[in-house]
């Protein structure tokens, strides 16, 4: 196993020279620099061509990148020093949000608009959908949004078509967030309904992730993120078809991470219990039900969608830029609760 060294030093500062495979040697000492330390690291089992250190000078208290890291990421690469601001901000990023008229998707958009993308979104609904667009364009949002029903191949695919066009062929950021549900036993399903979960569920997002592939790759840093369920983890009633498309959701989430993670494009997932939307409505309205829901979930009450939105952003964000693969729940801890009795 490769292992990595460190060699911290203290005031006069010293100049280093060292090969992969000896200990470090000191070459010469300096009086003309103040450097709090010295950190070396060492590319193994290699000809001894590289060393890289950083200075870090104490008055400045800023890294100065003395030289080339071929193992930096590609934005660390062109400066040394990210400011707090552009790791935490969406400014000049594109967006692609599924279903983004009510609901989760409703609060992905404002999110990532909030933090200075520029979002597309689309819904089956045209009124709706003009309704949103005329409400963020009043509040100076600048959302974008088309006609789609995305469980249609031929709408995906003019979708993608309208927004390769809105933002010059390149897309920062997919958020495939359609879904829909039919509860009741498995047993009872019809070839119809099943072929609509399925394909409203997983296949919708599996071919608009194969058409947006090459916008992603065209803007270099890409991210995609999937709305699951906890569904996908865990057994729920009467949600066996609508647990198995999600479930398949979470490990296309895992295989595009490393398919597409040459291309500096990171895939993940949020993985929501009940949020308060409109999907939820009339199952949540029983009283006796819902009581049930919150015995279940360690929070005691139901999430809010920005709290699912604002995970969605993080992901985006280039602070996460080292976070691929993963399926995160936002459920009030309902997926890790076994067996924590409310009453003692």
């Amino acid at each position: 196993m490769a292992m990595a060294q460190a060699l911290v030093l203290s005031p006069p500062s010293l100049s280093t020279c060292s090969s992969a495979n000896s200990p470090p040697s000191f070459l010469c000492k300096s009086k003309t620099h103040s450097f709090a330390h010295i950190v070396l690291y060492f590319k193994p089992r290699k000809a001894p061509k590289l060393v890289h250190y950083y200075c870090i000078n104490p008055i400045l208290n800023q890294n100065q990148n003395m030289s080339y890291n071929p193992r930096a990421s590609p934005s660390s690469s062109n400066s040394s020093i990210t400011s707090h601001e552009s790791r935490w901000s969406l400014q000049g990023k594109t967006a692609l949000v599924t279903g983004g008229t009510r609901g989760i998707g409703r609060a992905i958009v404002e999110e990532l608009v909030g933090f200075g993308a520029s979002v597309h979104t689309c819904s089956r609904n045209e009124n709706e959908l003009n309704k949103c667009l005329t409400e963020w364009g009043s509040l100076g949002l600048e959302v974008t949004g088309s006609v789609c029903d995305v469980s249609v191949r031929n709408q995906r695919e003019s979708l993608i078509d309208s927004v390769s066009t809105l933002f010059d062929g390149k897309l920062n950021i997919l958020i495939n967030n359609v879904g829909t549900n039919i509860r009741k036993p498995m047993v009872e399903f019809t070839a119809g309904e099943f072929a609509t979960l399925m394909g409203t569920n997983f296949e919708s997002l599996f071919h608009l992730c194969q058409l947006s592939y090459p916008l992603l790759k065209a803007s270099r840093e890409g991210s995609v993120v999937f709305t699951s369920s906890v569904s996908g983890f865990v057994s729920l009633k009467n949600m066996s078809v609508h647990g198995s498309t999600k479930g398949a959701i979470n490990q296309l989430t895992r295989n595009l991470a490393c398919e597409w993670a040459k291309d500096n494009i990171r895939c993940n997932s949020v993985a929501p219990w009940y949020i308060k939307t409109s999907m939820v409505e009339q199952v949540l309205s029983k009283e006796d039900y819902l009581e049930e829901v919150f015995s279940r979930t360690p929070l005691r009450r139901l999430g809010d969608p920005t709290e699912v939105s604002s995970l969605v952003a993080f992901l985006c964000f280039p602070a996460s830029s080292y976070v691929t693969g993963q399926v995160i729940c936002v459920d009030g801890g309902m997926s890790v609760n076994g067996f924590y009795p409310i009453h003692d």
